[in-house]
């Protein structure tokens, strides 16, 4: 799918916990649910944190005064 014409990916939020007072998130764009669990899963490798959840946000999602698009064509990375 990456780099055909019109090819899409969507936005996906990690949410991890850090300690048993802190949690975190990370963004990122995949293909589809077996794209983003991989990508999730690289993640929870590298820093080893607890996984909370793992949602799609084809809408995108809005941070403080930032807007993270829900969509981008696949050829944007």
């Amino acid at each position: 799918m990456i780099g055909k014409e019109g090819a899409t990916m969507t936005l996906w939020i990690l949410f991890c916990r850090m300690s048993k007072d802190m949690d975190t998130l990370f963004t990122f764009y995949a293909r589809d649910r077996h794209h983003a669990e991989l990508k999730a899963e690289e993640i929870l490798d590298w820093y080893g944190y607890e996984r909370l959840d793992l949602k799609e946000y084809p809408g995108g999602f809005r941070m403080v005064w930032t807007h993270i698009p829900g969509v981008i064509e696949a050829d944007a990375f």
